[in-house]
């Protein structure tokens, strides 16, 4: 207006201009970093013409990458070193010892890990659907439910810790090694209401 007030009414393409003038006159600070610099706007690495720059370009790359994986990389050492640390102590103790916690791992704690990361997988579907929808309250609704449901599958699978011993008696398995398993397994029964608390807050997150 010519005396320089506001309009009371003004139309949504004034606004929208308006508010894309301030947003456009805001200061933006970017902070560079050597080891993590990610700028969709920025060019590709320069044209490679020496061994020199071969080194360069393969230093800035690989420090970009490591940035990344790092994390990842130590989450997974961590996470699978668990059982092979305990396999070299237990080997140290004696055969019997390292049989048992070798039939334990790999037969019951490995069926019960297939059926219970099976049903915690769904998780990612259901929560896929529902923050596509926009019910993103739905999200700790269906978390908490596959809480309550794999705690459920805990409760059965635990009979398979608990006759252990019986079971591998059952197949074949000698006697030592069978109440040796039934004795290891019943130590980790814990583990199967660890998945059950682990599997749907890692879907979900």
């Amino acid at each position: 207006m010519e005396n320089g007030n506001q309009p009371l009414l003004s139309s949504s393409r004034e606004l929208d201009q308006e508010q894309e003038h301030q947003l456009q006159s805001l200061p933006v600070a970017i902070h560079i970093s050597s080891t993590a610099t990610f700028n969709a706007d920025a060019a590709d690495i320069p044209p490679i013409k020496s061994p020199v720059d071969f080194y360069r370009a393969f230093l800035t790359e690989s420090k970009k990458l490591w940035y990344l994986a790092g994390p990842a990389i130590f989450t997974s050492i961590c996470k699978y070193s668990l059982g092979a640390v305990t396999q070299v102590f237990l080997g140290q103790v004696g055969t019997l010892e390292l049989a048992a916690f070798s039939i334990e791992n790999s037969v019951i704690a490995g069926f019960s890990l297939g059926i219970m990361l099976g049903m915690g997988s769904a998780l990612e579907t259901l929560c896929g659907q529902a923050f596509g929808a926009g019910q993103i309250d739905m999200l700790g609704i269906y978390m908490q439910r596959s809480c309550v449901i794999l705690t459920t599958t805990g409760l059965f699978l635990s009979l398979l810790y608990i006759f252990a011993a019986p079971l591998l008696k059952l197949i074949g398995q000698t006697e030592a090694i069978s109440d040796a398993v039934g004795m290891f397994a019943l130590y980790m029964l814990p583990q199967l209401f660890a998945y059950a608390l682990n599997f749907p807050v890692r879907d979900i997150y």
